[in-house]
């Protein structure tokens, strides 16, 4: 009887949590390629590059998908059980709500570990290949595709337009307009032709595009400032010529080559070897700073056998009466310059300061992320079957509702927290871990209520004081009728 249990309830459960996670994914990964999709599309990217970007993109949403499928998944499996009669029936032959969730609550304790070594050795490395893939694809210049009447700027320094291109390979041009912007100072050189050939060398390194009939005019830039009203130009025509462009901004290249390495993809050990460091250079950068400013101010001692030179007189309280008169101008502008030196100094160091507290910060709140995000799984479950077992409806109606209305708080709150954790106003302990002990009371107050059969979301419950206050008012009008009839 156990097992058969704990297996309706796993099946229960297993088949809504596999179909949400997939959608949230998708869903997630969708908001990525719309915000996306002008850098990725048009570049002449192979396929393949955006098939990889999309699977490790899917992967990094995981820790924000997770906990939205436990919640609603949750909910949708006990609301059910509630709707069909099934968990009163469970109940009625001894087994309490605890009982029903201990299955669930076990494979919640898998699931939770499993997104964390997730979290700890995959996403580490999804974040570093699709980073480098994102920024590889969106820094690599627009595939090359000249189209007619239609001005191309992808060749740097020079905006192409042809008026028609024929030809078995629509290699052939007619009306070809050249703009060279190559000297940075606008629309200089205009290269017009009549007809004109388009063709790539054999290695793919360069284009060629030979004019045929045509004329260049180039506007000239005198040196004497007399001469530039002239406006002098010089005008020429060609029966062929021929321009080069190199191509070799247009190759792809290895996309997946990475150049830099952030805290978002390191794991716990890494993280941890890299805060000491961290803290290490910081201390020595304020041993320096330390040093820096104790040079900055020196003082003489004054030995025994001086003190009996006469010429070494007792200095005036007042600093500058000990100095002739012509030198204290002089001395109050080098004080002032030493000082608002220090000042600037001091600031620089400041700054830094806040920079380097900044960058341990995240290194710590990324560290803490790794294990709260699988500790929200227990929470949010924690909310969910509760909530799912009180309100006693299933499917994709209300569950949906009430989930994402839990979800957006729950992600809400912990990215506000997140925020204070990254400037400094709380430590990356309460920044990432408030949110989850905010709702862990609420989830056991849940529980509990459950658990006791509580008519927590019984409207009927509610109503009641409204009823007897509704009650005592009618009862006043009915005698009020009554006695108004019987004096008549």
């Amino acid at each position: 009887m156990i097992k058969i249990l704990d297996r309706f309830v796993l099946k229960s459960f297993i088949r809504p949590f596999i179909i949400t996670f997939i959608v949230m994914v998708l869903f997630l990964l969708m908001q990525f390629v719309w915000k996306y999709i002008d850098d990725l599309v048009g570049r002449g990217v192979e396929w393949y590059y955006i098939a990889e970007l999309l699977f490790y993109t899917s992967a990094t949403v995981v820790p924000m998908a997770l906990p939205l499928a436990v919640l609603l998944s949750s909910i949708m499996t006990f609301g059910t059980l509630g709707e069909h009669n099934e968990m009163a029936a469970l109940k009625a032959s001894g087994n309490s709500l605890i009982r029903v969730m201990r299955p669930l609550i076990i494979l919640l304790v898998f699931i939770a570990f499993g997104a964390f070594l997730f979290s700890n050795y995959v996403i580490p490395v999804a974040n570093l290949k699709s980073d480098t893939l994102l920024r590889n694809i969106t820094h690599k210049k627009p595939a090359l595709n000249i189209r007619q009447g239609v001005f191309y700027n992808g060749i740097e320094g020079y905006s192409i337009k042809v008026g028609e291109k024929y030809g078995p390979d629509k290699n052939l041009l007619r009306n070809v307009f050249i703009y060279d912007h190559t000297k940075k100072m606008g629309n200089m050189k205009v290269i017009v032709a009549e007809k004109g050939k388009m063709e790539v060398t054999d290695d793919k390194r360069y284009l060629n595009i030979t004019l045929y009939d045509g004329n260049s005019y180039e506007d000239l830039f005198a040196s004497k400032p007399k001469d530039r009203d002239n406006y002098p130009f010089v005008s020429s025509s060609f029966k062929e010529s021929l321009i080069r462009f190199n191509l070799s901004d247009f190759e792809s290249g290895d996309l997946r080559k990475a150049n830099r390495k952030s805290y978002t993809m390191l794991n716990v050990a890494q993280l941890n070897v890299s805060v000491d460091s961290l803290y290490n250079s910081f201390d020595i950068r304020k041993k320096e700073f330390s040093e820096e400013i104790s040079a900055r101010y020196t003082f003489k001692t004054i030995k025994n056998d001086q003190k009996k030179d006469s010429t070494i007189k007792k200095m005036d309280n007042a600093i500058l009466t000990n100095v002739k008169e012509v030198e204290r101008k002089r001395i109050v502008q080098n004080a002032l310059r030493i000082a608002r030196s220090n000042r600037a100094y001091y600031t620089n160091a400041a700054k830094e300061y806040d920079w380097r507290h900044k960058i341990i910060a995240r290194h710590l709140l990324e560290w803490n992320r790794k294990f709260s995000v699988s500790f929200s799984c227990l929470v949010l479950f924690f909310i969910g079957a509760p909530l799912g077992a009180i309100i006693r409806k299933g499917g994709m109606g209300m569950p949906v509702v009430v989930s994402v209305f839990i979800f957006i708080v729950y992600h809400v709150t912990s990215y506000s927290f997140e925020k204070l954790g990254r400037e400094l106003v709380w430590t990356a302990f309460q920044a990432m871990w408030t949110a989850n002990f905010i709702l862990l009371p609420i989830g056991i107050f849940l529980t509990y209520k459950s658990a006791t059969d509580s008519a927590l979301f019984n409207i009927e419950v509610y109503l009641k004081p409204f009823q007897k206050i509704w009650g005592i008012f009618a009862g006043a009008k009915k005698k009020s009728v009554e006695n108004t009839s019987s004096q008549q």
